[in-house]
């Protein structure tokens, strides 16, 4: 009975009465015979079923015309606008391929098209092309992409003429575009208004107007209305569903899933009060009515002999649209089950004033809550006892009857309340309970020991995002400035001993994680104490360098320097003043020579990643300092391992790949002497004692320089396999 939250792909399944447009807009496109291309705006807001929209407009077309080139590309699968683009004619090309093979030329132009993107390493910024490679672009790199956009557009005149000499009918649709980033929304309009404006292309995009206009404001001097209109020749408004045909959508599902539930089984004036004053609010689309059913499902096909349909139908609308409420509700079983203990007015008043701190607790306050007034009552409707407590819903509800309760299987009841969370929905996930003692309970020790216990386990990355959750404005008023001092200090102190492979295709450098995390605590403190502690951090020792690198640049990048727009200065968002910043500087200045002075900083993993932090302070200090950093083999190693970059490619099939910066290991010393020890080197016994990461930069390095400028498709960059076997060659000689 349980139904995927995804859009419907057939006109059959259609339930909002879309049919006969998406039909009348599917045969426009089969009519249209200009070759330029065209871009058609389905606007809607999130839940109005854009998607099902497309859905039913491309399966008119396809069933129409089997030689049109259709493609459904999701942008939301990218994790960068560069990577955005190249996704994008990688697939195009494919989708041309599969649909005509014997156009090869045209494919194959498309398919380059997006190799230029990937190997340059350019995006689309504000109406130019951007490399990647760093925040400020010097003359020469100015000049190399000025080289790169005239090899763009050589390689677009050709496919736009192959295409042409092909006679290729290209749709392509692109949703959720409102659901991506700025700079990710900003890539997408300009690869369908410059990049991919080819014959005979239509493009489909659905997306939030408010959303994208907010967001292309940023290109168009602050008119992202402007710039829209000229990206989309058609904008179609999609109005939001009515309520009424939402609502019938939900009771057809709700009647499935109870099936011929006996009468005296369903509490038929309860129910239509609890819709009425608590589900209504919050089933707002169809996505609602798939999210909740989906849930309420799987608890009442486990549950259903053992609670009453009407109060699981009430607790799981707060467990789907007010979570956090829903997972306080167990705590609170004596002050929530059963009624008044006593006759006694004055205890009475007692017990009133206790269910009105609890109520208090539950829902705090409306930031907490999705709708306040409406979990409210959805608690008096399921709890008699809460209803004095609230006053203006005391007329809602039943009377509390022990024995009918307890016959019924009531949720009111204590010896039943149990039952009703006694299902978990997910799996190999981090208990609540674990994440709340974290968050607001543990001590240090504690907070240690377990964070190191969900590592092992390798469930760090989702404890991160859990916490990520709870440090988001909506739940962070709520979170002491204590306790984020300790949850920060706890995560500062660990993060060196978290290994994470954060090189896979589409994930998120493991590295930001701490600052999704971080950023929010901080904004817990006020400004005075906020500085203090983070001068406490800078100079504790237990802390890498590294760490106190990745801090300061998000401090930094929020004040303007070192970035070639301060867009966060001028939206206001920085945690400390500039005059802060600028202390902070001097002391990351000191442990960074402590470190290398010291040599820990050859020792620890990663040891070395602050120096580009180092440059940006005192370019002089750290090119003295990289002048003295190599004094034997293994210090030369970890060097190497400082100026490779690792990654991913994306072809047939994904390969790990290895970047070499020549030039910045120049810095450190001559090219030439470091490959004849490297050479030499990688012969002895102690060089196989070395990490097997070590091991493989320093191979990498070796090829680099024996590739004597040579360019393949790959550029300077080396796959894994090519690098794995001139290992095992290396270990065979030296066995």
């Amino acid at each position: 009975m349980v139904s995927p939250d995804l859009p419907i792909t057939k006109s059959q399944d259609d339930k909002l009465n879309r049919r006969s447009f998406a039909n009348s807009l599917a045969q426009t496109l089969l009519k249209y015979s200009f070759t330029s291309s065209l871009t058609i705006g389905l606007y809607g807001e999130w839940g109005s079923g854009k998607t099902s929209l497309l859905n039913m407009i491309l399966e008119t077309v396809e069933s129409a015309d089997d030689t049109i080139v259709i493609l459904r590309f999701n942008p939301w699968l990218c994790s960068d606008p560069r990577q955005l683009i190249t996704q994008f004619f990688k697939q195009l090309s494919t989708a041309i391929k599969l649909k005509k093979p014997t156009a090869e030329q045209a494919w194959d132009l498309i398919d380059q098209f997006g190799d230029v993107f990937e190997l340059a390493g350019l995006i689309p910024g504000a109406g130019v092309l951007i490399s990647t490679v760093g925040k400020i672009l010097d003359k020469k790199a100015k000049e190399h992409v000025e080289k790169q956009s005239e090899d763009l557009q050589d390689l677009k005149n050709q496919i736009v003429k192959r295409l042409k000499e092909e006679r290729l009918r290209i749709i392509v649709s692109i949703d959720d575009i409102d659901r991506l980033s700025e700079e990710e929304i900003i890539a997408v309009f300009q690869l369908v208004k410059a990049l991919a404006d080819f014959p005979n292309t239509i493009y489909l995009l659905a997306f939030d107007y408010k959303v994208v206009i907010h967001a292309l404001s940023k290109v168009q001097y602050g008119d992202g209305k402007e710039y829209l209109e000229k990206v989309i020749q058609v904008p179609f408004e999609i109005p939001a569903p009515s309520m009424t045909s939402i609502h019938e959508y939900l009771f057809s599902k709700l009647n499935k899933i109870l099936g011929d539930i006996p009468d005296d089984r369903w509490d038929k004036e309860t129910w239509v009060e609890l819709f009425q004053y608590g589900l209504k609010e919050y089933i707002r689309s169809i996505r609602d009515v798939i999210r909740y059913t989906n849930v309420f499902s799987l608890k009442y096909e486990l549950l259903k002999h053992e609670t009453n349909p009407v109060d699981l139908l009430g607790l799981t609308c707060l467990q789907v649209f007010e979570p956090v409420i829903y997972s306080k509700l167990p705590n609170y079983k004596d002050t929530l089950c059963g009624t008044y203990e006593s006759y006694s007015y004055e205890r009475q008043k007692e017990e009133e004033e206790n269910i009105k701190k609890t109520i208090a607790v539950l829902i705090p306050d409306s930031e907490m809550s999705l709708n306040a007034e409406a979990a409210k009552k959805i608690l008096g409707i399921l709890f008699p006892k809460v209803r004095p407590a609230i006053h203006k819903f005391y007329y809602m509800g039943r009377s509390y009857i022990y024995r009918s309760f307890l016959i019924n299987n009531n949720i009111a009841v204590s010896l039943c309340f149990d039952r009703y969370f006694s299902l978990t929905l997910e799996e190999d996930a981090i208990s609540t309970s674990i994440i709340k003692h974290l968050v607001y309970e543990a001590n240090e020790t504690e907070f240690i020991e377990e964070l190191q216990k969900i590592y092992r386990e390798g469930k760090i990355t989702r404890m991160l995002e859990e916490l990520q959750a709870y440090a988001d404005k909506r739940y962070a008023a709520h979170i002491s400035a204590e306790r984020a001092s300790l949850i920060i200090k706890c995560l500062v102190r660990q993060w060196d001993s978290f290994k994470v492979d954060d090189n896979r295709f589409l994930s998120i450098p493991f590295v930001w994680r701490l600052i999704f995390c971080v950023e929010p605590l901080l904004e817990v403190m006020e400004l005075p104490d906020r500085f203090a502690f983070i001068c406490e951090i800078f100079e504790d020792r237990n802390i890498q360098t590294t760490i106190l690198a990745l801090l300061l640049d998000e401090f930094e990048t929020q004040q303007g320097r070192f970035t070639e727009e301060n867009s966060n200065k001028e939206q206001g968002r920085q945690l400390l003043s500039i005059e802060q910043v600028l202390s902070l500087e001097q002391i990351f200045k000191v442990r960074a020579e402590e470190a290398l002075d010291s040599r820990k900083a050859l020792e620890q993993y990663n040891g070395l990643s602050f120096l580009w932090m180092l440059e940006k302070i005192d370019p002089e200090l750290a090119a003295n300092k990289k002048k003295s950093i190599i004094i034997d083999d293994v210090s030369l190693i970890r060097v190497i391992t400082y100026c490779t970059s690792h990654g991913s490619r994306s072809g047939r099939i994904t390969s790990k790949t290895w970047g070499v910066n020549l030039k910045v290991i120049e810095e450190f010393i001559n090219i030439d002497d470091a490959y004849q020890r490297i050479c030499i080197f990688a012969k002895s016994a102690q060089f196989l004692e070395l990490m097997k990461e070590e091991q493989m930069d320093a191979v990498a390095f070796l090829i680099s320089i024996e590739d004597n400028g040579k360019k393949s498709i790959m550029g300077n960059h080396i796959v894994e396999e090519v690098i794995q076997k001139r290992l095992d060659d290396l270990i065979h000689e030296e066995n």
